[in-house]
């Protein structure tokens, strides 16, 4: 919704109680647009995770801009985005218990839907739920790519649980996905390139591997946002599923993915209380920027945009605390500060809205429709 058809609408951010987020609508911009571009030059389709963001509003700009549907966590987002008519969704999550499987085949009835699997107890429900239903299910494979999360290894094992899945009733298997992401913070961009790479390769692999034993493989699909593009330049890769990319995060900037200029959504904080020349406390603490660790090791949860060097050292409930960095040390009780925070995806699914800015001004609030979702 537009703020500026609201008569008596906040029209700049000092007019809003503090803290929330907003977003550079520029810099947002720009961001979708250039992956986008990114994954057309490779010759590869973008599904981007719209977890990130939870915001069917913004979902429509990836779409666009060239992405060929979304990928969600949980059968809940995926409703929501298809309620508001977005109806090709990945649903990247073994969907196995009996509420989440029935609302999964009946949204199957008026959405193009595909689902994960990852062991052979997991197809079975599948098939069974689609079958009862009278739908047919496409699924992709998830591939174990080495992090100590979901999937079924590469090779032998692979291979006989697609075998088993493509007898089943009800589903198709027509593909394999994985992630791996990136965490290797101090090789720099060299090693982030190798790693999403090596990422897409050992899925091009286990793809040819199914080929092999008769078992028809389209679809491999690839890629965080630190790896997307070196895991979407190998040759068989077919998508690639970025979410945080559209705005950033302190992470994603220590991985390299980004730049610090291309950060596009910010915490809006104020500054309660100076208690030392080398501290200051401001209104975000753990229920606005949430408390996933950093990358980095003893970086913090955030830094303050203004000054990387400001770092948000601990947080309470509503109290973030600043560890000052050279150029914050004249911050007075009452300053409004913004904070990048570590983790884009856990601070938004914090918030029922985000405010848009665009030239210092308010253009458009979203409201954070898929967040709090369970199932």
């Amino acid at each position: 919704m537009s703020t500026s058809a609201r008569t008596g609408s906040p029209s700049s951010l000092d007019e809003l109680a503090t803290p929330f987020l907003y977003v550079d609508l520029d810099r947002m911009t720009s961001n979708i647009d250039t992956m986008a571009a990114a994954a057309r030059a490779l010759g590869v389709r973008l599904r981007p995770h719209v977890k990130t963001h939870k915001v069917p509003e913004l979902a429509r700009l990836q779409i666009a801009a060239g992405a060929t549907g979304v990928t969600v966590a949980k059968v809940s987002e995926a409703e929501v985005f298809a309620d508001a008519g977005i109806d090709d969704l990945f649903v990247a999550y073994q969907v196995v218990a009996p509420a989440p499987l029935e609302r999964l085949v009946r949204l199957a009835r008026r959405a193009h839907v595909r689902c994960a699997v990852d062991s052979h107890e997991g197809a079975e429900l599948l098939s069974r739920a689609a079958t009862a239903a009278g739908v047919e299910l496409e699924v992709l494979l998830e591939i174990d790519l080495g992090i100590g999360r979901t999937g079924v290894r590469a090779g032998v094992a692979a291979c006989e649980l697609a075998q088993r899945v493509s007898g089943l009733p009800g589903i198709e298997l027509i593909g394999v996905y994985g992630f791996r992401g990136f965490r290797a913070f101090a090789e720099g961009a060299e090693s982030r390139e190798a790693w999403g790479r090596a990422e897409g390769e050992a899925l091009v692999s286990a793809a040819t591997d199914l080929r092999a034993i008769a078992v028809p493989i389209a679809e491999v699909s690839a890629g965080s946002t630190p790896t997307a593009l070196p895991a979407g330049s190998v040759r068989g890769v077919t998508e690639i599923r970025p979410g945080q990319y559209l705005f950033g995060c302190a992470n994603i900037v220590a991985q390299g993915a980004m730049r610090a200029d291309e950060v596009a959504l910010f915490a809006r904080a104020t500054v309660i209380s100076r208690p030392a020349d080398d501290r200051a406390v401001v209104d975000a603490g753990s229920k606005t920027l949430s408390t996933d660790g950093p990358w980095e090791p003893g970086r913090g949860f955030g830094y303050l945009a203004s000054d990387p060097s400001t770092r948000v050292v601990s947080l309470w409930e509503e109290h973030g605390v600043l560890g000052l960095g050279e150029h914050a040390t004249g911050l007075r009780v009452g300053d409004r500060v913004s904070i990048v925070p570590n983790h884009v995806c856990t601070a938004i699914n914090l918030h029922d809205r985000i405010v848009g800015l665009r030239d210092d001004r308010i253009e458009t609030v979203w409201k954070v429709a898929a967040r709090g979702r369970i199932e």
